[in-house]
């Protein structure tokens, strides 16, 4: 887990919102490198606001979404209204608040992780056998995923979850289509050793 940031000098911190001031700037222009230095950087203040908010089961899906956006609308960051990481943290606290409006106004959702395929067997288990071993494997799932790096789960997630073509993965995050490519088959490879693994480990 990633510590809580620390309080830093104005000196230090005006350092540090230059060079994520330039480094959005890169991103904007397509620059993906650039992007995860911004998430290496700013990531430790979105997960404490996010602690703050949000059950932690949470957490990570909802940090995919905030990186997703911050990357989508890089161009649209403008220094002169604000730091780049109260810009990040407003992003963040804007969809943590949609979840919640969304767990409450869907109260039968609150318990569960709706865009998950196995939660769906979950809730149609007809027994108590079938119900704990999709919870199993629900739990398995998130292991193996968080195993995998930011990026894997990005265009994982944008391929899967947002069922986004390659071509279109590519359009959203501006990483070139033989890179996305890449990244979802590495992805795939990763999760299904992880999968198996976690099975093994099991059964022992």
């Amino acid at each position: 887990m990633i510590p809580a940031p620390q309080l830093s000098p104005p000196s230090a911190r005006g350092e540090r919102d230059a060079e994520l001031v330039s480094l959005l700037g890169s991103a904007a222009a397509g620059n993906a490198n650039a992007f995860e230095r911004v998430y290496d950087m700013t990531i430790g203040y979105a997960q404490a606001l996010l602690r703050r908010m949000l059950p932690q089961a949470d957490i990570e899906d909802v940090l995919a979404e905030v990186y997703f956006q911050a990357w989508r609308d890089a161009a649209s960051f403008d220094a002169e209204r604000g730091s780049p990481v109260t810009w990040l943290l407003t992003i963040a606290r804007s969809r943590a608040l949609d979840l919640l409006r969304h767990r409450k106004a869907s109260p039968e959702l609150a318990a569960g992780n709706e865009h998950d395929a196995v939660e769906t067997a979950v809730l149609d288990a007809p027994g108590p056998v079938d119900l704990l071993a999709s919870m199993q494997a629900n739990a398995r799932l998130h292991r193996a995923l968080s195993e995998l790096s930011a990026q894997e789960r990005w265009v994982l997630g944008l391929a899967y979850y947002r069922e986004m073509s390659h071509r279109e993965v590519s359009d959203a995050t501006g990483l070139p289509l033989g890179s996305v490519k890449s990244l979802i088959l590495r992805a795939q490879t990763k999760l299904r050793a992880l999968l198996a693994e976690t099975a093994q480990a099991g059964t022992r």
